[in-house]
Order: C-alpha cells, then sequence, then structure tokens
C-alpha cells in the first residue's frame, strides 16, 4: 500500500438508499452497498491520491493514527471486494 495509489476498479452509479450508497456495476449486475465513509474513501479513490492525503480529509483533533487505521482497513476491504485496485 505504501508507494501505491488507489484508484476505481471501475466508474460504477451509484445511488443512496437510508444511510447505505449503493455502487451497481452494471455488466455484472452485482451491487455494492457502502456505509458512508467507505463510500467518500472510494470516491477519493483516482489513481492519483495518495491513502495519506485521503487521511487528512478524515483527521480531526489529532486522531490521524485512529483514522489512518480505519482508512486502511476500508481500502482493504473495497481491494478484496474488486472495487479499487492500487496503481
Amino acid at each position: 500500500m505504501e508507494g501505491k495509489f488507489p484508484i476505481k476498479a471501475k466508474e460504477m452509479p451509484w445511488s443512496k438508499a437510508g444511510e447505505a450508497y449503493v455502487l451497481a456495476d452494471t455488466e455484472s449486475k452485482k451491487t455494492y452497498p457502502l456505509d458512508p465513509i467507505s463510500f467518500l474513501v472510494w470516491v477519493q479513490c483516482d489513481g492519483k491520491t495518495q491513502v495519506d492525503n485521503i487521511v487528512d480529509i478524515f483527521t480531526v483533533n489529532g486522531n490521524r493514527d485512529i483514522i489512518k487505521a480505519a482508512v486502511s482497513g476500508i481500502l482493504d476491504k473495497l481491494a478484496n471486494n474488486g472495487l479499487i485496485k492500487w496503481v
């Protein structure tokens, strides 16, 4: 993960369903529900934004270590579901 940049595996249309955001893969017809924070992390995955910059977006009042761990976990989950890849 260090030195690499997360990028969406593909652009997908999304919709909001209650508190969740749902990504829709039009090719496979699969849907991926994401909580609001995971969705915001996914949106930042453009292949140019470093993980540390994504962490900075969510960091407030010195909670950077906690946020970095959470963002890393979210990125792992997104990668495991095929929603992002590393470049």
